[in-house]
């Protein structure tokens, strides 16, 4: 599972590379006031640019596990991550009520 967040890291370290270009070519399409040449010079910059590096194909990823599915923001972690933590203790404010 490792090689799925060293591929993740690699995605977002991508896009943060191009992400000024990508913000500054959206703008230039929501802009209402160009004319529509520029925008659609713009719209196929764009296109060009987000093949591999959309943001929408981020993966949010448990950090100890890997495992993609039942993942919660707040913790970084998995549902079963965060069971297993609770239970020993090791997340701070958190008791797991149900033995």
């Amino acid at each position: 599972m490792k090689y799925l967040l060293n591929r993740e890291r690699l995605r977002r370290i991508q896009f943060e590379s191009i992400e000024p270009k990508y913000v500054a070519l959206k703008s230039i399409i929501h802009n209402q006031t160009l004319p529509t040449q520029v925008r659609w010079e713009a719209s196929l910059l764009l296109s060009k640019i987000i093949k591999k590096n959309s943001r929408s194909s981020f993966k949010n990823r448990c950090f100890l596990t890997g495992r993609g599915a039942s993942y919660s923001r707040f913790f970084n972690l998995s549902r079963i991550q965060i069971r297993e933590l609770a239970r020993d203790q090791k997340l701070p404010f958190i008791k797991k009520l149900s033995w």
